[in-house]
């Protein structure tokens, strides 16, 4: 809310309040029935106000918010109930053993950023002028229901909604739905589908307003349940920005597409997607990047060395070809002669996305607020994160064991501080210490899909976990708080690098590397602690360095103990990615992969 003060414009407190739209919804379908029923009038609030917003921003997104303190003020309003009603929800009876509720709170606490703001960007605005187009192919009386599928649909249903109103066709106000994934595959909430319509007039058109749909599972899924709910109604179509789907067949196939972006745009992920080296070097220029003003530039692809080490990801199209605008896949550097290691900070810059519009707006904000673990002279430019080249950086895992003990602990002492900038700036609610979750279970799970694409035996069986793992832990830790974390993504030791020790004993400068979170992510110290000790592989003067540091910046010791007890859950993290990043795994792949999987346990298991 703080970001979307200081922005003031239409389009930054629209994606507010979309977001507080798919919290609220989240939090609503997984409270009883009493808490739910209290939560209606607040949300029907917002979604008005959300489509009242959309009409604005079509106008103009920049243009500054009407009636911004009235409006926020509502926005305010439905957060707070609604982090108030997640956390209670989270010590029900419900959470602890209904599988559709659990997964509609670890969507509640995941904060995700939507599609069209963190990849397949797209200008959301022009989903009205869609819409209304659309409507123009249809019969004139013919009645229009939208429904959101939750989370991208939160943003975009409200463009549909107000085209349909417009055209006094609308069917009713619109819904929003949250697919859960469970092991009867994916399905809606009761209590959703209850919300909906009981019935709806002859000829109603059902409108699903989502994202791109990567395989169509979801939508087809959310589709049968709504061909259940209403059996009268024979026309359901998908609807994502620039794309009409017909999710009613085997596939789902594209029926019309046009422009999601406004053309004539002046954004350096726009010229970065055109190739248009030119133009991309002065748009940094013009945003305040100081690049050189000799020589030409190049765009050099930007790596990291996970995957160097472990594989890549297919490039095939997804879609039946479907273009994507996807920055955050493709950071790059911009240098003058292509080879970085000859460059200084006055040349080369690294241009990692982190997120349009209040969502990155706000993870740039954090991340200045924890400058110290950044090279001096980063800059937020179109959603990228831009930051100057450092010559010499070296992995902590390595570089580490060779400082001195007091290089250590003020490095060490760095590492403490910015978990505590992290659990200050993310904090993304209280759940409290009974609010638990199965760490054994998780981690058995991605092993046993690891071993099976694999195809070999792993150096962790069901017995190493026993022992090794727990099988309950604090959601939020030792001390119950819930924060915003760049661990599911920025996990792994490559992610922490020191800057070369300058001369006199000076410590050198921490780095970390993937420190934004714009996919979410809800984590607590614990894991911080167990992913940095175990992926790092702190020996014990050093883990004793860490713990005094976590005591000193937090007051006490508990989380930094507990979180060795979790070590176990590093693994988690690595596997997770191994999975997500490794589709295909070669040989070679499997080699490493299974090398460091063997010294994590390994260590783990000294850790006892």
């Amino acid at each position: 809310m703080d970001t979307v003060w200081r922005d003031g414009s239409t389009g930054a407190l629209h994606a507010c309040a979309c977001f507080a739209e798919q919290l609220l919804s989240d939090a609503t379908a997984a409270a009883p029935p009493v808490d739910a029923a209290g939560l209606a009038p607040v949300r029907k609030e917002l979604r008005e106000l959300c489509t009242a917003l959309a009409r604005d921003m079509a106008t103009d997104p920049a243009a500054p918010a009407r009636a911004a303190d009235q409006r926020i003020a509502v926005v305010e309003r439905a957060l707070g109930r609604a982090t108030a009603t997640v956390e209670v929800a989270w010590r029900s009876a419900a959470a602890h053993r209904d599988e559709q509720t659990v997964a509609l709170l670890w969507h509640a606490a995941d904060w995700k950023t939507p599609e069209c703001y963190g990849y397949d960007l797209a200008d959301p605005e022009l989903s009205l002028v869609q819409a209304a187009d659309w409507l123009t192919t249809r019969p004139r009386h013919e009645p229009v229901l939208v429904v959101a599928v939750r989370t991208g649909g939160s943003y975009l249903a409200p463009f549909w909604q107000a085209s349909v109103e417009d055209a006094g066709r609308a069917a009713g106000p619109w819904h929003s739905v949250r697919p859960v994934r469970t092991a009867g595959g994916i399905t809606l909430h009761e209590a959703e589908l209850a919300a909906l319509p009981s019935e709806l007039r002859s000829g109603t058109v059902v409108v699903l307003v989502d994202d791109q749909p990567d395989t169509g599972a979801t939508a087809k899924a959310v589709r049968a349940c709504l061909a259940e709910r209403f059996p009268s109604v024979r026309d359901i179509v998908l609807a994502a920005p620039g794309r009409l789907y017909d999710p009613n067949g085997p596939v789902v196939k594209v029926l019309t597409e046009r422009p999601v972006v406004r053309s004539g745009k002046d954004r350096l992920w726009q010229h970065a997607d055109a190739g248009d080296i030119v133009r991309l070097a002065d748009r940094a220029r013009s945003a305040g990047v100081p690049l050189a003003s000799g020589g030409v530039h190049r765009s050099v692809p930007f790596r990291g060395p996970f995957l160097a080490k472990y594989g890549t990801v297919p490039t095939s199209a997804k879609n039946g070809g479907a273009r994507r605008i996807d920055p955050r896949s493709h950071p790059f550097s911009l240098v003058v002669d292509g080879d970085i290691r000859q460059q200084d900070q006055a040349t080369a810059y690294h241009f990692r996305f982190i997120g349009t519009g209040p969502h990155g707006l706000h993870c740039y904000r954090a991340l200045c607020a924890m400058s110290e673990l950044l090279p001096p002279g980063i800059a937020f430019v179109d959603g990228y994160l831009v930051a100057p080249h450092e010559t010499g950086l070296q992995p902590l895992r390595e570089t580490l064991p060779t400082l001195t003990e007091h290089q250590r602990r003020h490095v060490l002492g760095a590492v403490a501080r910015s978990w505590h900038a992290l659990r200050s700036l993310g904090e993304m609610g209280r759940p409290g210490t009974d609010a638990v979750y199965d760490p054994r279970a998780r981690l058995g799970q991605a092993l046993r899909r690891l071993r099976d694409r694999m195809g070999r035996p792993l150096p962790v069986d069901d017995a190493w976990l026993a022992r090794h793992v727990p099988d309950r832990a604090p959601l939020g830790g030792t001390d119950g708080v819930l924060f915003r974390s760049p661990l599911p993504y920025g996990h792994g030791f490559w992610h922490w690098q020191l800057t070369d020790a300058e001369d006199g004993g000076v410590a050198p400068a921490l780095r970390r590397f993937g420190l934004d979170w714009i996919w979410g992510g809800g984590g607590c110290l614990e894991s911080e602690v167990a992913s940095f000790v175990v992926e790092n592989r702190l020996d014990g003067p050093a883990r004793d360095l860490l713990r005094e540091a976590v005591g000193d910046v937090m007051g006490d010791t508990r989380a930094f103990d507990a979180g060795l007890r979790l070590g176990g859950e590093a693994l988690y993290w690595n596997v997770k990615t191994w999975l997500r990043r490794c589709p295909v795994v070669t040989g070679a792949t499997a080699d490493r992969i299974e090398a460091e999987l063997a010294a994590q346990a390994l260590y783990v298991s000294g850790l006892d």
